[in-house]
């Protein structure tokens, strides 16, 4: 289930630099700042039956997208 996000949400939920840690190759995402996520949560859950049994079972909840693209 996706959470509404308003705009206020999104600047609270980006950090000034992104986190080295997360790699990203989305660049329709709000948070994709170069190859790496700038969101300071992220949270991803399984796809269809709700068990992941690869990284195609699985999806980024965190993704919004992004409108300067």
């Amino acid at each position: 289930m996706h959470n509404n996000i308003t705009s206020n949400d999104l600047t609270n939920n980006k950090m000034h630099a992104h986190n080295h840690s997360i790699k990203c190759n989305v660049n329709t995402c709000y948070y994709y700042d170069n190859h790496y996520c700038s969101a300071n949560v992220i949270e991803v859950n399984p796809q269809g039956d709700g068990v992941a049994h690869s990284t195609d079972g699985t999806a980024c909840t965190t993704f919004v997208e992004s409108h300067n693209s």
